[in-house]
């Protein structure tokens, strides 16, 4: 069960999670925002994004994969995008208020997800899977198939080691968070919480890959 304790605006509450959160929502989102650009468009590709589907974004951060998801599934579609912090969600929702898209954010755990069964077409996560701790990868990888309808995508994007000779010495002396991170490994945790057509491969980043699997049915 999730617990919460007050965190920022009197009506806002932070879950808590096995996870890690980040807090620092604005230099993130700044951060992020022309670094993880380049891969959201093969993103759209490999999802197989359809008009009108119904998207979640799981630890959508400050938002910007699940906007961009908004864009594709169109307006008879939905996206929306949770997270544990406040901070992010807050940002989310000015991004999305300033851009004059519809897409929703909600203070949400990977390991409850505050959704009925086979609720989305398609579930996202973008770096966020290797955040959290080998047990509540798992979990959260069980929730993402509960709330997919038959035959919905799930699309985990992260890192996978860099190839080339200078990308290497830059991720194990300033990155080195990344140098551990191979997205290739989700592949049996995928098949393990009972997705099936497990497949991994490039997208259009340098320093990110997917795995994508279906949740069985149609």
């Amino acid at each position: 069960m999730s617990h919460f304790h007050m965190h920022g605006e009197a009506n806002e509450k932070t879950l808590e999670t096995q996870g890690n959160v980040i807090h620092w929502a604005r230099p993130y989102d700044i951060l992020t925002g022309w670094i993880l650009r380049p891969s959201e468009e093969s993103i759209r590709v490999i999802a197989q994004v359809k008009a009108g589907n119904k998207v979640l974004d799981v630890g959508c951060g400050s938002g910007r994969l699940t906007m961009a998801a908004q864009t594709w599934v169109g307006p008879e579609g939905e996206a929306t995008g949770i997270d544990p912090s406040v901070e992010m969600i807050q940002v989310a929702r000015q991004n999305a208020a300033r851009r004059k898209l519809s897409t929703k954010f909600e203070l949400g755990v990977v390991e409850d997800l505050p959704f009925p069964e086979a609720s989305f077409d398609l579930v996202l996560n973008r770096l966020m899977l290797h955040h959290l701790p080998e047990e509540l990868k798992q979990r959260g990888l069980a929730e993402m198939r509960r709330v997919l309808k038959p035959g919905g995508v799930c699309l985990v994007v992260d890192f996978e080691p860099p190839k080339s000779g200078l990308l290497k010495l830059v991720v194990a002396n300033h990155m080195t968070p990344m140098a551990d991170v191979d997205v290739r490994k989700y592949v049996p945790l995928l098949e393990e919480a009972g997705f099936i057509d497990v497949e991994t491969g490039p997208t259009s980043s340098k320093m990110l890959s997917f795995v994508r699997g279906r949740a069985p049915g149609e």
